[in-house]
């Protein structure tokens, strides 16, 4: 019974092939909707998420925000081993601006010390990083980022050539890998100096501003944050004179703000869906009205209200289920185009597509109820009557 209630309910969709097409775009542009939206919040998501992974998942930043404060020069190495500190390195931040054929070239100038590159997993493409030489002697030396050779030093051996920072002679002595842009900025266009250069340049008094501390592995991070916030306490006059936290706490705080985003828009995405759901309740009334006289005829000779109603039910989930499909292939072909347009990278996500199918198929059912139970109460006598 079911199979011939289904080759009834094909008959008459492919009966008005036109108009099944345009009753189920509501539901096609809510399906592609929401799935391309939830993809592309969860591959937002997850290349954030591997951006700070690959900075290091068992990092700690430590920054203090009072102006007059400042941490003795040996405050790490009193607490490295108790905190279970693996490495760690100040930093001074600042900026310079070079003119390269008219145009404004910001690079961003890291101070480290020599431990930096190992903490953040930066490795070198050309010759080293800074030493432990260069720190203690001061050595004016600067390693750049991917993009900087390119533009400053076009057509010319980059390793031993001169770079000019804030009016200072720099010899360059390594070129970082490619790292591209994180919610930092550009890595690529990051020079990275011996502290006390930068902290002479920025007019600072102290090198002990900012810190990036490495656990010794990512299980101990949670430790290794309370151990220095412990320390902190004990010696800076309030908690708001310092900030400390871990790259899983920001990664914790991103993949929350995401999920949110993308539910969001998968919420407003998703009013389609039940604009497309009233679409097909519209239409299956309106096929109600044409087959009233089929409908009296089947009643009449026996079929009951609830052969009716599944009959005009299995019809409205026909159509939509053909609407999601639709709407999935719509939703692969989008992510296609925009991997192909952009360098960003958008995978279906399989929750995405369940819940947009299960979603459009309880549309059809919502919506097809009313326009089913209405063809199942017609009386036969008046069924056939009707003009």
């Amino acid at each position: 019974m079911i199979k011939e209630y289904f080759a009834i309910a094909f008959r008459s969709v492919l009966a008005h092939k036109i108009r099944a097409l345009l009753t189920t775009l509501g539901v096609i542009i809510g399906v592609a909707s929401v799935i391309l939206l939830m993809s592309l919040g969860n591959s937002a998501r997850e290349e954030a998420a591997n951006q700070i992974r690959g900075i290091g998942s068992n990092l700690i930043f430590v920054n203090i925000t009072d102006r007059q404060g400042n941490l003795p020069n040996d405050w790490l190495d009193n607490i490295q081993e108790a905190a279970l500190i693996k490495d760690y390195s100040q930093l001074i931040s600042s900026s310079a601006v070079y003119v390269v054929e008219g145009q404004d070239v910001n690079v961003s100038i890291s101070g480290v010390n020599d431990k930096y590159a190992s903490i953040n997993s930066l490795d070198m493409s050309l010759g080293r990083f800074l030493s432990e030489y260069d720190l203690e002697y001061d050595t004016p030396v600067v390693v750049v980022g991917s993009k900087i050779p390119s533009l400053l030093f076009p057509n010319q051996e980059i390793i031993g050539n001169t770079m000019i920072i804030k009016g200072m002679p720099f010899t360059v002595v390594g070129v970082a890998e490619e790292r591209g842009t994180n919610f930092s900025g550009d890595n690529d266009m990051m020079v990275y100096i011996p502290i006390r250069y930068a902290a002479r340049m920025s007019g600072f008094s102290s090198i002990n501003k900012t810190f990036y501390i490495e656990a010794n592995s990512e299980d101990n991070v949670d430790f290794t944050l309370n151990r220095v916030l412990t320390y902190l306490e004990s010696i800076m006059p309030s908690t708001s004179s310092y900030r400390a936290f871990s790259q899983t706490q920001i990664l914790g705080v991103l993949d929350t703000l995401m999920s949110l985003l993308t539910t969001l828009l998968s919420g407003i995405a998703s009013i389609s869906l039940i604009v497309g759901g009233i679409g097909i309740m519209n239409i299956m009334l309106v096929t109600v009205r044409e087959r009233t006289k089929e409908i009296g005829i089947r009643k009449a000779l026996g079929a009951r209200q609830s052969q009716i109603l599944a009959q005009f039910l299995i019809e409205a989930i026909i159509i939509t289920t053909l609407g999601g499909g639709l709407g999935l292939l719509v939703s692969y072909l989008g992510t296609l185009l925009i991997t192909f347009l952009t360098d960003f990278n958008v995978l279906l996500g399989l929750d995405a597509v369940m819940l947009s199918l299960v979603f459009s198929l309880t549309i059809g059912v919502i919506f097809g109820i009313y326009p089913a139970y209405t063809a199942s109460k017609l009386e036969p006598v008046e069924a056939l009557r009707f003009e």
